[in-house]
Formats: C-alpha cells, structure tokens, sequence
C-alpha cells in the first residue's frame, strides 16, 4: 500500500463542516451569513468609530484564496446614509477572504481599516455548508504575516504563534490530504520551524513522498530541487531533479527562467542580442500567458527593455516596432519611457528619428491600457492597476505632446491632448507651457488663455507661463503691482492651506556638519560665517536630468530673493561621474545662462566627490539627488528630494520655508 499523509481513520474523523472568522466586538462590518463560494453576499460597512471616521471617498479591497492560489479583487462600495454598501460575488472555489478599507492620497492607501489589526477575515463553505479546499490553510498562514506564505502588508502587529499556524496546516493536511502536492511548501516551512536542528536531516524523506504521488507538477519537482539545492547543499542530487525537470518540461517554468539568466545579461552587443531574440522565439510571451501559474511577466518586461536599448542604440527602430504587438501595456510604457522620452528629454537623438518609434510605442500603448498587467504579484487591485495604467499613460501622453509640440506638429498634438485624462491635464507644468503653444499655434488663443490660468490655479506652470500671465496681467491693469496677490488669488485657499500645513509639518532641527567649499572662481564659502541668515541648498550634478529639470524654477527663487541680505542660494555640484567635472560644471552653466552661485563639494578619502552632502546623508536616509537643504544657524531646518515637474511649486515650496523661517522669533 502506498504511503498517506495520514491514516483513513483521521480522515474519516476530521470531515470539514463550516466555515470560521476572526472573532472581534467591532460592528463596523455587518455581512448576510456565511460567505458562500459561487454565491453573492452583501457587506455593509460603518467606518463611524474606526481610522476611517470621518474619511472620504472610502474604497474595499478583499484577498481571497481559491483553487489554493491568492487573489486581489476590488469591493465596489456604494454609500447610504453613512454606511456603505456592497455585493461581492465570492468565486465558486474560494476558501477564505480578507476584506480591508481604505482611502488613498495621491495614488497611495494614506488610511486603512483592517479590523483594528485584527483583519475582516473569513473562511467560507459551499452550497451544502461544508468547508472548501484552502479554508484551514489559508485562514493559518495569512494570518502568520512571518510565514511568507500569504500576501504581505494586510496586518500591521498582528500573527498567531508557531502552534497555532502548525495546527492550520495539520487540519488542512487532515480535511484534504489529496491536495498535499498544492500547499507542500507551506506544510516543508512548519516543519522547519517544528523540527529545527532536526529538519535536514527528516525532510528527504518528505521529499521521496511527494515524488511518489502520481498527481505532482512541475512546481512540485522544482520545490525537491530547491529544498537538495539551498537546504540540505546536496548538489548531486539537485543537478539529477533539474535534469528531469528540464527534460519532462523543456518549455516549463524552470526551462524558461533557465533561458531566460542565460540571455539577460545587461549587455547590447550582437551576441546578446541574438540571445535575447531566441529566448522570445523559443519562449512565445503568449504561450506564457496561457500558464495562470506562471508569474514570469518580468523576464519578458526585462528582455523587451534590454532589446528596445539594443535596437534604438544599433538603428534598428524597425526591428523594434515589429516587437511592439508582443508586449503588454506595462512593457510599452516602459519603452516609451526609457527610448523615447529619455531622448527626447535628453537631446540625445534629433526629434525627426525619435518620433516614428514615439508614435509607434504611444498607438500600441493606447490600445493595451485596460490589460491588466500591473495586477501581478498582488502589487494592484484591478480597479487599481486600471488606475496606475491611466496615470501611466498621462505621463507618456504628455512626453508625446511635447515631442510633437517641439516638433511643430500641432494638430496632430491636439489628438493626443484630448486623451489625457482631466485629472492629469492641467497638472504637469510643461503639458501646460505645450498645451498653451499648441492652441496659439492652431488658433485657439481663447482656450489657450483658460489653460494658462488653469495652469496657475493647479500650481503647475513654468516661469514662460508665468511671464505670459504677468504680460496679460500689465496690458489689462497697466501695471505689475498685485501681479504676485493675483497670482495667489487663482489658487484654491484650502489648497495653499493644505500645502502650507504640510511644509510646516516638514520643519526639523537638525545640525550638520560646517563646511567649506570653493565656488567656480576658486572663492571659498565656510557655512560658519552663514549665521542666523536663511540659506538654501541645492545639490546637483550634470548628468542628474532632475536636477537641471528644476532649475528655471530655482532661477526665479534666486531673482526673488537677489536683494535680501538674509537669503542666499547655493548650488552643490556633488556625485560627478567624470573625473573633467569642474570643466563641465562650468561648461553648463555657461551655456545654460543661470546666475548661479556654484560650489564644488570635495572628495572623500575614498574618491568620491561628495563629502557635504555625504556628512547631511544622515539626516535624510537617502543618497539621491536632486536634494534641497535649508538651513539655518547651523541647523537643517528643511528638505526634499526629487522634483515635481513644476517650477512654481517648486518656488512656492521653498518661499513658504523661507518666510516660516524669517518669523521665527
């Protein structure tokens, strides 16, 4: 007879009856029953008392484990008198669900409902009222975040003991042995845990056991390998298991993550092309797509990625438009990204050849947003990854406006303008700066007037916007003066409100490390004479895109504040990447016209050019630039990183700290 995880006597004993959920006194979700697999149940959830009272705009989410595989689905809520409600079909083998609230800001879950870390969490049963495949298993192990067998991010504190995750599995193991091979992972992780030092030397034979069930896949074969190969350091026998693992599945999981570290290897000469080109002919994306257990989406993002750098590098622009209908939404937007818009942005291609592949990439992209391919590996709900998709898309849109716009192709710019979804079309400074240019140029002086205050209003405007307005401004008024209060005037109060709380909230009191560093000139600045004036710091580099992106923004906070003695601005050319820095510094900034005051951060004992902005690192957890630091008798007072995309913000930020710091008594 052959070896059972268990004997017939537990297995007529242990015959699964109901579901479970997680006790709790909240009344915050109220449900008709028992979830049942293949039926709809309704939910009705009060936020009155939890984190989300009082909250907006509140969003579900539940996690759901069915076939023995975890899903992420969206909970579409409809509000009634405080309470918001919803129907929410429970998929035919779905054992167990994990519902979570929240609201988001910017994109991101700023608040969430969980349960008060005790999770909406429950098993469900079938039409006859018995328990499902996966209730046991999933209702331990999701609720054990450590086991790293469950969606992560669910709970904050809250994870049941070893004991009790060991008896989850054990009543799965008893419920439904049938489905060993399916959850041996987990049931190979408790025993670790159970058994210590003991481990190693019991778990071949559980190897040999699962090997000998007559219903194992390839995600079993690979599960022995790897337990031979990382565990037990028996390279003999792994090499054997992988040897039949490739044989018995030469188009398998293993074969093509096998094929795909032999052709990914960051490099673009023909060689490498040639096998990155082969991977995709010996492993159609289609064919992995028909394989839900697949999750391989990123060795075909990685490839397209690595070829479309190779093809636009070499000339071959052609080759990579025919590769195009292969990729997924993900994949394009990626391409738009890195071979399109970068040189674009970049100078480093003229715009007449970056625009065949632009238009290509764009058309394609269009036309594959709803696909869904954000949504792997649980990163995304659907409703979310539709959503991150979109907003994606704005961006790329965006680029592909501006590029036609340079390019003096108007009305064909206006087609791509009017897919821009409304939430993003006033909201990136240069969309604005093109979108005006776009309307002038194909008579719509009318509209373009409405996008330049519309612009203002969003805070999103480049300083030629904002010397367009102020010329709108004098020819209406005669004059500059209230120009700024008129400014002001178009944005939202409780936007600046909001955006002022928050700069506030931004204030630290850090101290740094005095410094002194020479300007271009040869002038040395010592930080120690700077006092109780307000100095602000902007650390940079020639190849930082980001950097020089914010700088028409930095040159009106320079001309703003060039007659207060108790300001000054500097600019740190820090992390150079050549060792002609000063050479090109200068060079930059000679060409580009900005009155800057320009220091040179010195070089470590270690060779690298960033010993100032190394010494404040610290403070801020973060070597990325760009990175403005304002400071005050010898504290940090103030910093961000990064750039928005909007040079009035961007002085608005920064003016807001300056005049919060000049009040201070």
């Amino acid at each position: 007879m052959k070896y059972t995880w268990i004997s017939a006597l537990a297995m007529v004993l242990a015959v699964p009856t109901m579901g479970f959920s997680q006790q709790t006194d909240s009344s915050r979700l109220q449900k008709n029953g028992v979830p049942v697999a293949g039926d709809t149940m309704t939910i009705h959830y009060n936020p009155a008392g939890g984190p989300l009272a009082g909250k907006d705009h509140i969003r579900g989410m539940v996690y759901t484990f069915n076939n023995y595989r975890w899903g992420l689905d969206d909970v579409n809520l409809q509000l009634h008198n405080g309470v918001y409600d919803a129907k929410y079909f429970v998929p035919a083998n779905c054992a167990f669900l994990a519902f979570k609230f929240y609201v988001e800001q910017d994109g991101q879950i700023a608040a969430s409902d969980n349960n008060n870390d005790r999770g909406f969490v429950e098993t469900t049963v079938n039409k006859e009222g018995m328990a499902l495949p996966g209730g046991a298993l999933a209702w331990g192990v999701f609720r054990k975040p450590s086991f790293g067998s469950a969606p992560q991010g669910y709970f904050d504190k809250f994870e049941i003991g070893d004991e009790a995750i060991e008896m989850w599995i054990r009543k799965e193991m008893r419920n439904y042995p049938q489905y060993m091979p399916r959850y041996f992972g987990d049931y190979l992780t408790m025993l670790k845990k159970s058994l210590g030092d003991e481990y190693n030397e019991k778990v071949e034979r559980n190897l040999v056991r699962l090997a000998g069930l007559p219903n194992i896949d390839e995600s079993n074969y690979y599960q022995i390998f790897s337990v031979y190969q990382f565990e037990l350091k028996d390279t003999h026998k792994a090499d054997s298991v992988k040897a039949l693992i490739l044989s018995k599945y030469p188009h398998g999981h293993l074969a093509r993550h096998e094929a795909y570290t032999a052709a990914y290897m960051g490099q673009h000469n023909e060689a490498s092309i040639e096998k990155m080109e082969k991977f995709l002919q010996d492993f159609p994306v289609v064919e992995m797509r028909k394989d839900s257990s697949a999750d391989q989406q990123f060795m075909y993002y990685g490839i397209y990625r690595e070829l479309a750098i190779a093809y636009v590098a070499s000339g071959k622009i052609d080759k990579l438009i025919a590769l195009l209908p292969q990729m997924d939404f993900a994949s394009l937007a990626e391409i738009y990204r890195w071979d399109v818009e970068r040189h674009f942005m970049t100078n480093s291609m003229p715009v007449d050849s970056v625009y065949p592949l632009g238009k290509a990439v764009i058309t394609e992209a269009i036309a594959k947003v709803h696909d869904g391919s954000f949504k792997e590996n649980l990163r995304f709900t659907p409703q979310q990854a539709d959503e991150f998709a979109i907003s994606q898309l704005d961006k790329r849109l965006a680029a592909h406006v501006r590029l036609l716009d340079k390019m003096g192709r108007y009305a064909e710019a206006l087609t791509y303008l009017r897919m821009i979804s409304p939430e993003f079309i006033y909201t990136n400074a240069k969309l604005n700066d093109a979108h005006i240019d776009i309307l002038e140029h194909t008579n719509n002086a009318v509209q373009a007037a409405a996008v330049l205050e519309q612009g203002v209003r969003n805070n999103a405007a480049t300083p030629a916007m904002i010397e367009k307005l102020k010329k709108e401004y004098v020819a209406k008024n005669g004059k500059t003066d209230g120009f700024d209060a008129y400014m002001e005037s178009l944005k939202p109060a409780a936007d600046i409100e909001k955006f002022r709380a928050e700069i506030k909230a931004a204030l630290i009191n850090e101290k740094y490390t005095p410094f002194k560093l020479k300007d271009l000139a040869g002038k040395v600045v010592n930080s120690a004479e700077f006092k109780d004036k307000i100095v602000v710091l902007d650390f940079w580099a020639t190849w930082c895109t980001p950097c020089k992106s914010a700088f028409p923004g930095m040159q009106m906070l320079v001309d703003k504040y060039a007659k207060d003695k108790n300001v000054a601005v500097y600019f740190i050319a820090t992390q150079a990447a050549s060792k002609n820095y000063k050479e090109e510094i200068r060079n930059y900034i000679s060409k580009s016209g900005y009155r800057f005051n320009v220091l040179l951060d010195e070089v470590t004992a270690k060779g690298a050019q960033d010993q100032v902005f190394r010494s404040m690192a610290p403070v801020f957890k973060s070597s990325a630039i760009p990175r403005k630091v304002v400071i005050k008798n010898g504290v940090i007072r103030w910093t961000a990183e990064g750039y928005g995309g909007s040079a009035s913000k961007l002085v608005d930020e920064l003016s807001y700290v300056i005049e919060l710091l000049k009040n201070e008594n």
